[in-house]
C-alpha cells in the first residue's frame, strides 16, 4: 500500500502539472513523501493510523475536506471509500480480492463480515475501479457480477527504479554487513499463510537431505501472523544453520539482498498482483513462482511456475536452476527484458485516465447509488 501511494504520487507530480492534487494522509505517515513535489501538490495530515481514528477520518473527515476543497474526483487506494459521496467522483484501488477468495490467509479482521461488507460497498459506490492486473478484476466480478466490467480499469503497476543491475562490490559490502550467507535463495514478503512458505521450506529440506544443493535460504520480511508451525518447520537439524530469518528490512537494503540471491522463489497460493519476484528480476535474479492469479499473467514465459501445491515439482524447478547455469543465464535475460514493461509513469499515465473517465460519466449514475 505505501509503495503503491509513494510511487503514484512521484510520477503523477512527474507528468500532471495542470490538475491540483491534495494528498490526505496519516500524522505517522509524514516520511513517505520526504521528497519536494510541485505547486500543484499539497498535503493535510487529518488522520492517524489507529483503525478507530482512520475510519473516523475516512468516513467524516475526508468526505468534508473533497466539499470544502470542492475536488472533482476522489481517489480511495485501498478498497475502502467513504459513505458520504458528496458531488466528487469516485476511483477506488481494489489491490486483491483474497480476503473474500482465500478467507484462512486472512486474521480475523480481513476476513469479518464488517470488513467485507465494507469492501464491497466501496465497489458499489464508486464510479471506477481500479485493480492492478486482469486476474483480480475477474475475481472482482466473480464475487460482484452486477457491477459494470467497463468500469473497472487494469492498471498494470510498476517497479521502483532501485530495482536494478547493481555494482557487484556494492552487493557484497551489503550481504555482509547483514550477515547474510554467501551463497543463498531468498524469499522476500511477509511471513503469512497466503505466502505459500511451508512449501519452500519442505521443497528446500528435500533438496538438502540429499546433497543435491549448497546454498542457503534466506527467508526475508516481518512476521504476519500464523507462522508458528513455519517456525517448527525450520527448527530440524538438517536446516540448523541453513535457513536464515532477516526481519524487516529496510527498503535502502532490499534492492543489494535481491541482486545477492543465486535464486529467488516466491511460492505464493495467490496475488493481487506480485511485487517481489518482479523486483528480483529487475536485479538480475532468476525466480521460481507459481501457476495462480496475476502470478501467471506477470511472469509467465519468463520465470520457472509450478503448481502452488506441488512441492516436488518446486524443489526440482530449484534444483534445476540452480545447478544449470545456461537456464540460470536464460532466465535472467529474458527476466531483465521483461520488467521494462513495468513503469510507473505508465501507471500513473493511466490512473489519471481512470480519474478523467470518472469525471465524463453521467451523473445520474452516481445519485442512483
Amino acid at each position: 500500500g505505501d509503495v503503491y501511494m509513494k510511487q503514484l504520487v512521484l510520477h503523477l507530480a512527474r507528468i500532471d502539472s495542470e490538475n491540483q492534487y491534495l494528498i490526505c494522509q496519516n500524522v505517522e505517515d509524514r516520511q513517505l513523501f520526504t521528497m519536494p513535489l510541485p505547486e500543484n501538490f499539497s498535503h493535510k495530515f487529518i488522520s492517524a493510523r489507529p483503525r478507530s481514528l482512520r475510519l473516523l477520518y475516512q468516513q467524516i473527515l475526508l468526505p468534508a475536506a473533497a466539499r470544502v476543497w470542492k475536488a472533482d474526483v476522489v481517489h480511495s487506494p485501498a478498497f475502502i471509500m467513504p459513505c458520504v459521496r458528496g458531488s466528487s467522483r469516485h476511483v477506488l484501488t481494489i489491490h486483491d480480492m483474497t480476503s473474500f477468495s482465500h478467507p484462512e490467509c486472512h486474521n480475523a479482521l480481513r476476513r469479518s463480515a464488517s470488513y467485507q461488507s465494507m469492501i464491497k460497498a466501496s465497489m458499489r459506490r464508486s464510479d471506477r475501479i481500479i485493480v492492478p492486473s486482469a486476474a483480480t478484476r475477474e475475481a472482482v466480478l466473480h464475487l460482484m457480477p452486477d457491477l459494470q466490467p467497463e468500469c473497472i480499469d487494469i492498471t498494470t503497476l510498476g517497479i521502483s527504479e532501485e530495482f536494478r543491475l547493481l555494482d557487484p562490490a556494492d552487493v557484497n559490502a551489503a550481504v555482509k554487513r547483514l550477515e547474510l550467507p554467501e551463497r543463498y535463495i531468498l524469499y522476500v514478503g511477509t511471513l503469512e499463510p497466503r505466502k505459500n512458505l511451508p512449501a519452500l521450506v519442505e521443497g528446500y529440506r528435500r533438496l538438502v537431505e540429499v546433497g543435491a544443493i549448497s546454498e542457503n535460504l534466506v527467508i526475508a520480511g516481518k512476521l504476519g501472523w500464523g507462522y508458528d508451525e513455519l517456525l517448527k518447520q525450520i527448527d530440524v537439524p538438517a536446516l540448523r544453520g541453513r535457513i536464515h530469518l532477516t526481519g524487516y528490512l529496510d527498503q535502502q537494503d532490499l534492492p543489494a539482498v535481491y541482486a545477492g540471491a543465486r535464486l529467488f522463489v516466491y511460492p505464493s497460493l495467490f496475488e493481487g498482483f506480485g511485487f517481489p519476484p518482479l523486483e528480483a528480476m529487475a536485479c538480475g535474479v532468476p525466480t521460481i513462482s507459481t501457476m495462480s492469479s496475476s502470478l501467471i499473467e506477470n511472469l509467465k514465459g519468463v520465470a520457472e511456475l509450478v503448481p502452488p501445491g506441488d512441492v516436488d515439482a518446486l524443489a526440482d524447478a530449484m534444483k534445476r536452476l540452480l545447478n544449470d547455469d545456461k537456464l540460470w543465464i536464460s532466465r535472467q535475460l529474458q527476466g531483465l527484458e521483461h520488467i521494462k514493461r513495468y513503469r510507473w509513469a505508465e501507471t500513473a499515465k493511466q490512473t489519471i485516465q481512470s480519474y478523467q473517465a470518472a469525471m465524463a460519466m453521467d451523473s445520474q449514475r452516481s445519485v442512483d447509488k
